[in-house]
């Protein structure tokens, strides 16, 4: 068929032309009769030689109101014209009737008809009809235009579709159907041509003029049944009744011939093709084209069922099948940790996932979004090695390089193999400078047993060299922890440059002395990967197909793989990469069956290819333990083969591991710079390790190749990425803006999972922007779409996040209520992932309601499956929730423990940001035990990390603060001064009193210390009023006790006991050890001055104990003195003086650290110093 407009041939059933979308004449439709219906060249002439009318003209307005801009086609029945409608200034599609039926009541009812049925429906996908009207005796009807082309020249052009295509259509017309059956509607004539599809892929559906519910027979004036044969139902066909069931049927015939290129039901006549549907079961779709996924196989085959019982009975269970099977491509859900600080800080992080939601609560929490299920290692070797850097016992400070050397050295030349695992020199300075140890100093028993105990090593070597003129002498000890044996070792070196010699003895000595046999471990000569078959037409179908799967366009990938299997049957390979990509469809069981075809044709192989499979059915079958170690054996023989390097990337993604993931998809891009998945993966990595800036330069590349080759599932998984990334960032606007962007693709695809997804995280950024409603209606809807898909475990993820959302607010039974609700869930989908992320944030809301035992249970069942999933940044969350936890709870030795260990899984996973605060946390804890130097030091490597990432959270204030407040501990004050007014501006940016409160609080603490009483005051009683306005207890708390502590400073001592005693109370019953101790010694000191001995004396002495279990030794100090006082002002001198004299050995241990040289210029600790030294010795006043 010719077009009339661009002289395009087009395909006999065109009604739009392929090239232009203008309207054709149209071909007749044929009836059950033989009679010919519809638009025709013949009615055409007929209507020219009557002279009715010669057609509206271009330029001329119909009605005052259209004008017409072209004619679009002509029919049986009349024209179809584009016009301009004047009124609302939009073009409309107008339908006239020819004048010589205008008159026929039977053809002006269907007319009419066509109007009130189509506008009883209303849906994005059907046709919108405005008006029905008349002008100059033309009757017509005004309608949407659609700018694209009738799915029948669709068709016809392509030949057939994709499956992705046709499902997307078929999903849209459903939605249609859907629609107009609740309104009471059927169609009756549905087919291609009355289905229109513009530029972007949206589908609609139009012409009801022969609707079920119009009051005519189902005959036209010749007596022929309305319809198209082609398309019509067995009961249509055999002139039955027909209800919405019919219109299904013809959807499968549609979806049969878009998925395929032909009819079901082919015979040489018309009334043979009839009659087939009515008898006959068509040909399976899957049959013509073993390509087509099994689930839209299955879903044209319920739909063509000859029995109306056995079909499906809504358009609603169509499209329920085609949203469920259609596999969802992982988004990035991620949401970083939220973090508790020590004690008495009131902000709380989530930073997602999973990072960095910034809301205010009572403390800061780990908890967050995981990523996916993780791996299990291989076996630990049996027998571990830490070699500590020697000490320069020669007192000659040119020999001190040599400390680390040596270490470095017999590490190197004692070796790794299966057996033996050794403890990297880079590892043990960690670990050194962890728990603040340096190399010269000497090493205790017991700090050797910390060391192994931090290293997990078994076996210790540490020892010291000095020189004794050219000769050096190494002497070393071998500390065998489990069997409890020290062995001496010794090397001499004539000369520096017998080192080498000496060491090597030195190592021989030490393999002589561990318990084990030496094995070595041969590594796998590296060779080019090449895949077994002969056939060159299955190699080229495998290799296109490896690339459709690197775009994501799995539906492709799938026909080449399955053609290179035809081609080539005995080809492993081929059927594993065939698995994967029906993995990704969501065809589970094709999958399997699939990789164990793979596994099955395997064992001859070569063994890049063996461990190829291997890893391949691994990952299929979910036994990701096995998926890694294949992989890596792969990746020995393979080298940097981009699907190997791009499958370990994503495994150590999942597992946490994100050097390692960032270094193997770095192998992918450096080979192929355009994998898009692998610039997004390498984006994701980026992103939860808190480099979000370059996160998104990966992200932008990837979404300009995503445009470029027109991938829009691509798109917004990008975009949703990139707002992940914006609001890291802390730039919620931007993520919304992304968010929003992703969500209108995800909408128009029909990608429900994707939806919800993309709602979810405008949630989250809803939070930050202060617009709960907002939040609560996206959580809401994210949860409804996802029960309506019925994705059971994709709701209980949401509801961890709203569980978070409700916990923020302070509703903690609501909170608990969606984690319980969602651990359930999660229980019965058997993810322990997220079973863990459950029981670790219900420990989190235990802890906030000072439920500690509560809360350490559900840490410890959290820490158990955690330690058991092996992610690294997980288990430092909830290592760090313990730390909290047992902090609150004055075991800070334990807490101690906890925090260390965390750090280290924070550091192997890449967290810089969870180290700096976990620093920050070991920084405050070592305040509290007066460690200052450490504290400071810890303080400072945080500060450092934070100022690195150019955070500007409001964990950068807690950050800035702890070092202000180290700064002030270390009598430091001036520098602590400026370093807290920086966190004050930053404050009042926040505009957040509780954070103003703590600020304050602490340039208060630094003002006292200095012995400037009258500025500490001010700045305590802004404090009170910023806390009190805030309604922070802990803040508000904090500042009355110290303006308690400074009455008792200016000799307001009754006005003070009062206000100790409540805070001492209160304190101890939230669990703020560190504050309850402080309080009560405060309140002693108030009752010495007040003569109250043995009151005063019973509160020091319950301290004291206090004190030595939490391991607070300032504060210790301080007990000291004052027992030492009480004991003196009631007699006891002698008593007095051991007790000055503990206070004065007390001070001095903190002043051994590194850095506390300016400790006594402290106001409170040169008064504590000056006067036990005076008594300590027994001397009168």
């Amino acid at each position: 068929m010719q077009c009339p407009e661009c002289n395009l041939e087009n395909p006999p059933e065109a009604i739009r032309c392929a090239k232009c979308a203008g309207y054709l004449v149209r071909t007749p439709t044929i009836s059950a009769t033989g009679a010919i219906t519809g638009w025709s060249t013949t009615d055409m002439s007929r209507q020219s030689s009557a002279g009715t009318s010669q057609g509206l003209q271009p330029g001329s307005v119909l009605a005052g109101r259209y004008e017409i801009l072209q004619l679009l086609g002509k029919g049986g029945m009349g024209a179809v014209y584009k016009a301009m409608d004047r009124e609302v200034d939009r073009p409309v599609a107008i339908k006239v009737i020819r004048p010589d039926l205008a008159n026929e009541t039977q053809i002006l009812r269907r007319f009419k008809q066509e109007l009130i049925l189509a506008r009883q429906v209303t849906h994005k996908n059907v046709i919108r009809i405005f008006d029905l009207g008349e002008a100059d005796g033309i009757k017509f009807i005004s309608m949407d235009y659609i700018d694209g082309q009738d799915l029948r020249s669709l068709a016809h052009e392509k030949g057939k579709l994709t499956p992705e295509e046709a499902a997307s259509i078929i999903i849209q017309v459903c939605g249609a159907l859907d629609a107009a059956h609740a309104a009471g509607v059927v169609h009756r004539d549905l087919k291609p041509q009355n289905i229109l599809v513009d530029k972007q892929g949206r589908a609609t559906v139009m012409d009801f003029g022969i609707a079920r519910s119009m009051e005519v027979t189902g005959m036209t004036q010749t007596g022929a049944l309305l319809g198209t044969p082609e398309y019509m139902s067995p009961e249509q066909a055999k002139g039955e009744e027909v209800d919405a069931r019919s219109d299904l049927f013809t959807v499968g015939i549609i979806f049969y011939e878009l998925l395929t290129g032909k009819l079901p039901y082919q015979a040489d006549t018309l009334v043979a093709t009839l009659l087939k549907r009515t008898q006959q079961r068509a040909r399976p779709p899957i049959e013509c084209d073993p390509a087509i996924p099994r689930y839209l196989n299955d879903v044209v085959v319920k739909c063509l069922e000859i029995d109306p019982r056995l079909r499906y009975q809504k358009a609603s269970e169509i499209l329920a099948d085609l949203e469920k099977r259609n596999a969802p491509r992982q988004t990035l859900a991620l949401r970083l940790v939220r973090l508790r600080m020590v004690e008495d800080y009131p902000t709380r992080w989530i930073a997602p996932a999973l990072a960095a939601t910034l809301l205010l609560v009572a403390g800061v929490v780990f908890r967050g979004k995981i990523f996916a299920p993780t791996t299990k290692p291989s076996s630990a070797p049996t027998v571990s090695l830490a070699i500590i850097p020697f000490r320069n016992a020669s007192g000659d400070p040119a020999l001190d390089w040599l400390g680390s050397s040596v270490a470095d050295m017999l590490s190197t030349d004692v070796g790794q193999s299966n057996s033996l695992r050794t403890i990297s020199s880079d590892r043990m300075h960690q670990i050194l400078h962890d728990l603040r140890l340096t190399s010269d100093a000497g090493l205790d028993s017991a700090t050797l047993q910390r060391l192994a105990e931090f290293s997990n090593a078994q076996t210790i070597v540490s020892g010291q060299y000095a020189r004794f003129g050219n000769q050096i002498r190494i002497d070393a000890s071998l500390r065998d922890l489990r069997r409890d044996r020290t062995i001496p070792l010794r090397a001499d070196a004539p000369n520096e440059n017998g080192l080498p010699a000496a060491i090597d003895e030195l190592a021989q000595d030490i393999r002589k002395n561990l318990p084990l046999s030496a094995s070595i471990i041969k590594e796998l000569e590296a060779q080019a990967f090449k895949p077994s078959t002969r056939s060159l037409a299955a190699l080229r179908n495998y290799d296109e197909g490896l690339q459709l799967l690197r775009q994501g366009r799995n539906l492709e990938a799938q026909k080449k793989l399955a053609a290179s299997t035809q081609q080539d049957p005995q080809f492993a390979l081929a059927f594993a990469k065939l698995a994967e990509a029906e993995g990704n469809l969501g065809h589970d069981s094709e999958a399997e069956r699939s990789a164990r075809r793979a596994v099955e044709l395997s064992e001859a192989l070569p063994p890049q290819e063996k461990y190829r499979i291997a890893a391949s059915h691994a990952q299929i079958m979910k036994d990701y333990a096995k998926a890694i170690e294949s992989y890596e054996n792969l990746a020995q023989v393979a080298g940097d083969d981009p699907d190997v390097q791009f499958a370990l990337g994503v495994l150590y993604e999942n597992k946490g591991v994100f050097d390692k993931a960032r270094e193997h998809f770095g192998k992918v891009l450096k080979v192929d710079p355009k994998y898009i998945d692998t610039l997004l993966a390498s984006g994701r990595v980026e992103i939860k390790s808190n480099n979000a800036q370059t996160g998104l330069d990966y992200l932008n590349r990837a979404l300009t190749l995503a445009i470029q080759v027109g991938n829009d599932e691509e798109r917004a998984l990008i975009l949703q990425a990139t707002g992940i990334a914006y609001r890291v960032m802390n730039k919620p606007e931007e993520a919304l803006n992304n968010y929003k962007e992703s969500l209108k693709i995800q909408r128009r695809l029909g990608q429900k999972r994707g939806v919800a997804a993309s709602l979810n995280e405008m949630a989250q950024v809803y939070e930050v922007l202060g617009k709960p409603r907002e939040a609560l209606a996206s959580f809401n809807e994210a949860i409804e779409v996802r029960r309506e898909i019925g994705a059971k475990k994709e709701v209980g993820d949401t509801l961890i996040d709203l569980g978070s959302f409700y916990e923020d607010r302070g509703q903690h039974d609501r909170a608990l209520q969606m984690y319980k609700e969602s651990l359930q869930i999660q229980r019965e989908a058997g993810d322990e992932t997220y079973q863990a992320l459950c029981l670790n944030n219900i420990g989190g809301v235990y802890e906030a309601q000072s439920k500690y035992d509560d809360a350490l249970t559900y840490f410890q069942q959290a820490l158990q499956l955690r330690e058991k999933l092996k992610v690294p940044g997980d288990i430092a969350d909830t290592l760090h929730n313990l730390a909290e936890t047992n902090a609150r709870m004055g075991s800070y030795e334990q807490a101690l423990s906890q925090y260390l260990r965390a750090l280290d899984f924070y550091r192997t996973s890449g967290d810089k940001r969870g180290a700096a605060v976990d620093s920050h946390a070991l920084g405050i804890l070592f305040g509290y035990q007066g460690r200052y130097g450490a504290a400071l030091n810890a303080e400072e490597e945080a500060l450092k990390i934070f100022r690195e990432l150019q955070d500007r959270s409001v964990l950068m204030l807690h950050i800035l603060t702890g070092y202000g407040e180290a700064l002030s501990q270390i009598g430091r004050g001036s520098e602590a001064e400026k370093t807290l007014e920086e966190a004050m501006s930053f404050a009042r940016e926040l505009k957040n009193d509780a954070l103003l409160a703590q600020v304050l609080n602490l340039q208060g603490g630094s003002f006292f210390y200095r012995g400037d009483f009258k500025m500490a005051r001010v700045k305590y009683d802004s404090a009170l009023r910023s806390a009190s306005q805030a309604k922070d207890a802990n803040q508000t708390m904090l500042s009355k006790f110290n303006l308690a502590r400074l009455d008792v400073t200016g000799g307001r001592f009754r006005e003070a006991i009062s206000h100790l005693k409540a805070v001492a109370r209160e304190a101890d019953r939230v669990g703020l050890k560190y504050l309850s101790a402080e309080s009560s010694v405060s309140l002693a000191e108030a009752l010495v001055n007040t003569k109250a001995y043995p009151q005063a004396r019973h509160e020091l002495e319950t301290a004291l104990m206090k004190s030595e279990k939490l391991g607070l030794r300032a504060l210790g100090a301080k007990i000291h003195y004052l027992l030492g006082t009480t004991l003196r002002l009631t007699g006891n001198e002698t008593e007095a003086a051991r007790q000055y004299g503990e206070a004065l050995r007390l001070l001095g241990e903190i002043r051994k650290e590194k850095g506390t040289d300016k400790l006594m210029e402290r106001s409170d600790l040169s008064a504590i110093f000056a006067e036990s030294s005076h008594w300590s010795q027994g001397k009168p006043e």
